[in-house]
């Protein structure tokens, strides 16, 4: 261990450790490999070998936006407030035994020097996306379903950081896709202006709605299936776009995509299921349909103006012009009257 950087992330380490255990830890070697997998921040696996005890495989992320990944930094702010916001829901929220979250092991956040690391449990497992078994995906949902019951009433004081979907943050949603209609074709200008309609007749209806911790990016990609533990078999990562929302938000991220009715139905009742447990409370299924209809419309929305500006940097824009459709086509065919708001 010869270079500065490594050896103050070892510093970093012994010493969140030693808060972590309860006593001094000592770290006698500490290998490091890039991740090939880092998709928006450098990622690195750490072989931890400390003077005493067993080795210890960490994951670090290295949250300054300068470190962005290449590709990350056509598509993504200059900011701060995402690494942070990440780093507090570990020290703030996440619970390994409530949730079955990776622990966090250490951090430093030094914005002035340019160091903003996390140090976290390397999870071993792999990701959801990467099989689709029906089965891990309710399980998915049914993770989801817990995590937004946990957070539902929480005070203030322990979210305040996290940004609320209310009703300035659906007015910004439809500003940031009017923005983006000179740049689409005939059909497809008239697809989001459609949806525009539709969304903005809903916006004091989705401010309504009960908000709770979210994810924000609640895709397969974002999910750890963990090899067996007792903790669960589910573990979340990247919690930079959390945010105080409605929970059908990331059922909605979570079931998009080319399942079928079915499958779709199969994680929407895992959601439901175990929301109804964790509340004490049965959950109205029309009801609970129409929210998701409406959710689903914004959240269509939501990524088409994130990726109306990059759309050749990836297939995701037309995706979600597909959801669009198939949820204006399904929900909103219609004309229909306000849905009321889940509690």
């Amino acid at each position: 261990m010869t270079d500065r950087m490594t050896h103050l992330m070892v510093a970093t380490l012994e010493e969140g450790l030693a808060s972590l255990h309860g006593r001094p830890i000592r770290i006698q070697a500490l290998r490091r490999q890039f991740l090939p997998s880092s998709s928006s921040f450098r990622t690195e696996r750490l072989d931890v070998t400390p003077e005493r005890g067993r080795p210890l495989r960490v994951f670090f992320k290295d949250l300054n936006p300068a470190h962005l990944m290449p590709k990350a930094r056509r598509v993504r702010r200059f900011e701060l407030e995402a690494g942070q916001r990440e780093l507090r829901m570990y020290q703030s929220l996440l619970s390994p035994e409530r949730f079955g979250t990776l622990r966090l092991y250490a951090s430093r956040w030094e914005p002035e020097h340019g160091r903003m690391w996390i140090f976290l449990e390397d999870g071993s497992g792999t990701l959801l996306h990467d099989r689709l078994y029906l089965p891990r995906w309710t399980a998915a949902a049914g993770w989801a379903a817990r995590f937004h019951a946990a957070t539902r009433d929480l005070p203030d004081a322990q979210t305040s950081f996290l940004p609320r979907h209310d009703r300035e943050h659906y007015r910004r949603c439809l500003e940031r896709v009017e923005q983006i209609l000179p740049n689409l074709d005939a059909p497809e200008r008239k697809l989001v202006e459609r949806g525009l309609e539709c969304f903005a007749e809903r916006i004091e209806w989705l401010s309504t709605l009960t908000r709770c911790v979210i994810h924000g990016q609640y895709f397969g990609e974002n999910i750890l299936w963990r090899r067996a533990r007792a903790a669960g078999r589910v573990a979340v990562i990247d919690w930079e776009t959390a945010a105080l929302g409605p929970g059908t938000f990331d059922l909605v991220s979570l079931s998009s995509g080319k399942w079928t009715k079915r499958q779709r139905q199969a994680m929407w009742t895992a959601y439901v299921e175990q929301y109804e447990v964790a509340t004490g409370r049965p959950v109205e299924w029309e009801t609970f349909r129409q929210e998701l209809a409406g959710v689903a419309l914004y959240h269509a929305l939501e990524w088409l103006a994130w990726w109306g500006n990059h759309r050749r940097l990836s297939k995701h824009f037309a995706n979600f012009m597909r959801e669009l459709r198939a949820v204006l086509d399904t929900h909103f065919a219609q004309a229909r009257a306000e849905p009321t708001a889940v509690r």
